[in-house]
């Protein structure tokens, strides 16, 4: 109830403000009325106005966006509140002579405010719709909570620290299964039958698996974007599933794959396409040329790559579009592969479209929030082992924090620990990093008192962990900082950077003004300079 009340509330104020707003518009075109607001005359007959407006919307259902089951029924209270209103004030304004502003200011501000509802309600309503139908996945708040994005490390941070993962193999994938269901094996029937006409998508399964291995009874190939077909089959009761409509179309697109990942058996193997961001750049290009192509393309960007992402502008996206025809970068799909339980067999793009090979290898993760939103969070280590929380803009793609080992199995590190090509950096992502503006919401840390202005840097626990004993309890006397010691020494291996921050820490107990004044003047000239900078 408490939530409920809270959430008309909120509705109220936000309406109150729509109408203030569309007040002001009107008194800007009208001269008479701006000396009138100068004069603060004006605000006994605003003020009724305001009232008359939200009492007719508290009648009229216009704040109960949880009661409407279709966007008609809102769009008809929306209506049927502000005609209400429009009447009490027009019998107001006839019958007892009351508003001292011109029929032409009430009647625009009215217009005004009848126009802006419409686009914020509606687009409300059907952002909360759409939240509703996909609960565990649709949340675009505006920071991300996710765990696997909190426990994240920056390469910089991890830079030489051992790891053993083995690379990406590009043998050909051979499932065990029983060899009961194997009699009649998919190999023959998949290029002869189901797939006689995409003669290249043939050739690229036959390259990287081991067709034999999969029973052509517990084979399903489908060309479809409706999840009623995926759902209606059994639990672990196919060995391969290939679905030949893109995956862009697929409006719930995590419940789809993860209604493919329970109807495979494990280790079963998964076939789908989509069209990446950069692919569909090259298709606006080819098809409506070098000139009009790069514009046409901006506005696409905007409303299928943007919107879904934007609370308000997200419920507008998928009821104009149905989740149909979505932008998706290669990035995104792959994290949300792994975000689902699979692992990439391999890719390859056949006819401007990029085709996976999937294996299913664990379970779906359960995060309520994979990365959407443009504000991220980071759970680290402040001083006396203190959780902070530091608030970074995302620069990577969604789902990229998934796709951690992988980019291990492709990416090596250069020297300095950073990432060869790491292609989940988005290329806005880049330019903020260079210019350091994805660092600025970490200043709401500093003034919280959590970060001082040089210190060493924040660790999250496990890579925390990884340093010596006596250096763990060095680290946790001090306030971690914006400028860590690292860009000041510039240490090209674990070994030295943690000999780095002794230095630093120790430093810092005899003369702790002197050591930061140093150490924020070195490292902000190797910053600006030097260049140095985790990218």
């Amino acid at each position: 109830m408490k939530n409920k009340n809270l959430r008309i509330f909120l509705l109220i104020l936000l309406d109150v403000l729509i109408v203030l707003f569309s007040f002001l518009v009107m008194a800007k075109l009208r001269t008479g009325t701006r000396r009138m607001l100068a004069d603060f005359v004006w605000w006994r007959a605003f003020f009724a106005f305001v009232g008359i407006w939200i009492v007719g919307g508290l009648f009229g259902g216009k704040y109960h966006l949880e009661k409407v089951s279709r966007g008609k029924n809102m769009l008809r209270q929306i209506i049927q509140s502000d005609l209400a209103a429009v009447a009490m004030i027009f019998g107001l304004i006839y019958v007892f002579g009351q508003f001292r502003f011109s029929r032409k200011i009430v009647l625009g501000t009215m217009l005004g405010t009848f126009g802006l509802e419409l686009f914020i309600f509606m687009g409300i309503y059907y952002a909360l719709s759409f939240r509703r139908e996909n609960r565990n996945y649709a949340s675009t708040p505006i920071t991300t909570k996710s765990p696997a994005l909190e426990e994240a490390q920056s390469p910089i941070d991890i830079l030489q620290i051992p790891k053993t993962i083995p690379a990406i193999s590009h043998n050909v994938y051979s499932p065990i299964f029983s060899e009961k269901g194997i009699e009649a094996s998919l190999s023959q029937p998949l290029r002869q039958n189901y797939l006689r006409q995409f003669e290249e998508l043939c050739d690229f399964l036959e390259e990287y698996l081991d067709l034999n291995r999969f029973a052509d009874a517990e084979t399903l190939i489908l060309n479809s974007e409706v999840l009623f077909n995926v759902e209606k089959e059994l639990p672990s009761s196919r060995q391969m599933f290939i679905n030949l409509h893109r995956i862009n179309d697929l409006r719930r697109l995590n419940v789809y794959l993860i209604k493919v990942s329970e109807l495979l058996k494990d280790g079963g193997v998964f076939i789908c396409h989509g069209q990446t961001i950069t692919e569909r750049r090259t298709h606006f290009n080819r098809k409506y040329s070098p000139i009009l192509g790069p514009p046409l393309y901006f506005l696409d960007f905007l409303l299928r790559r943007v919107m879904p992402k934007l609370p308000i502008f997200q419920g507008w996206y998928f009821a104009l579009t149905r989740g149909q025809n979505r932008a998706l970068s290669e990035t995104e799909m792959l994290g949300r592969f792994y975000f689902c339980g699979f692992e990439l067999v391999h890719k390859r793009e056949i006819d401007g479209l990029m085709h996976f090979i999937l294996k299913k290898t664990n379970p779906p993760r359960t995060d309520q929030n994979p990365s959407y939103g443009p504000l991220i969070r980071l759970k680290r280590l402040g001083q006396n082992r203190k959780v902070i929380y530091l608030r970074k803009f995302r620069t990577m793609h969604p789902y990229s924090e998934y796709l951690q080992d992988y980019v291990f199995q492709t990416n090596a590190l250069q020297e300095g620990g950073k990432f060869k090509n790491d292609f989940r950096v988005t290329s806005w992502g880049k330019v903020m990093r260079s210019l350091w503006i994805d660092e600025l919401p970490q200043f709401y840390n500093f003034f919280r008192g959590e970060l001082a202005l040089v210190g060493v840097r924040a660790l999250s626990e496990h890579y925390f962990s990884l340093y010596p004993p006596e250096m763990q309890e060095l680290r946790l006397t001090l306030k971690p900082g914006l400028i860590p010691p690292f860009y000041a020494d510039l240490p090209q291996t674990f070994e030295e950077i943690v000999e780095s921050e002794r230095r630093y820490i120790l430093a810092k107990h005899k003369k702790p003004f002197a050591t930061d004044w140093k150490y924020f003047w070195t490292g902000l000239w190797n910053i600006i300079f030097a260049r140095a900078r985790s990218k």
